[in-house]
């Protein structure tokens, strides 16, 4: 059996993700540790934070789900998070508790100077799969589906938004299930 590790989107915790191990690293309380896994499930901005390990991690798989490949700042980041949340919304008990949100604004600043996409390109391709929301016009959008596919990465659109939901659920196990990515 594979060792998987999933590191969730912003403000989020491993719960929400089904029955994956993942880090937590959206609470103040999370060690800092990065342990071996055979595949990397990453989650929005947690793509980044998986990338930032890549150095230690080279012989893994990785499926990322709805990854911010263009390069954004704070201000863009959170004019899109505005329109995720009027548009897709999102459920109160999925996200980390307040006395853990400055540390995960501190976090979300640090990992928007991690160059995801320039990582990823070091990345063999058969090593590789992208999931991206095809209703994911905030952070993953149409521009950064076209990056990716003319730069020879698998890209799997699925219903979906931004954020994690059954359709994504079912494709990840698959990939994960065929390995044939």
């Amino acid at each position: 059996m594979n060792k998987i590790l999933i590191v969730p989107g912003a403000f989020q915790t491993i719960k929400n993700y089904g029955n994956y191990n993942g880090l937590d690293i959206w609470l103040k309380s999370y060690s800092e540790e990065f342990p071996q896994a055979d595949f990397y499930i990453g989650h929005s901005i947690g793509v980044n934070f998986t990338l930032s390990h890549y150095d230690l991690i080279k012989n893994s798989k990785f499926i990322f789900v709805n990854p911010l490949i263009k390069k954004v700042n704070l201000i863009s980041l959170s004019a899109n998070w505005i329109k995720f949340l009027f548009h897709e919304g999102i459920k109160w008990e999925k996200v980390t508790p307040i006395s853990n949100w400055l540390f995960d604004f501190k976090r979300i600043f640090e990992l928007l100077k991690v160059d995801a996409f320039g990582v990823m390109l070091k990345i063999p391709r058969d090593h590789i799969v992208v999931i991206k929301g095809n209703n994911d016009n905030y952070f993953c959008d149409k521009q950064s589906v076209n990056i990716l596919k003319n730069n020879g990465f698998t890209v799997i659109e699925v219903e979906a938004g931004h954020d994690w939901n059954q359709n994504i659920a079912k494709t990840t196990e698959s990939c994960i299930n065929e390995q044939n990515f």
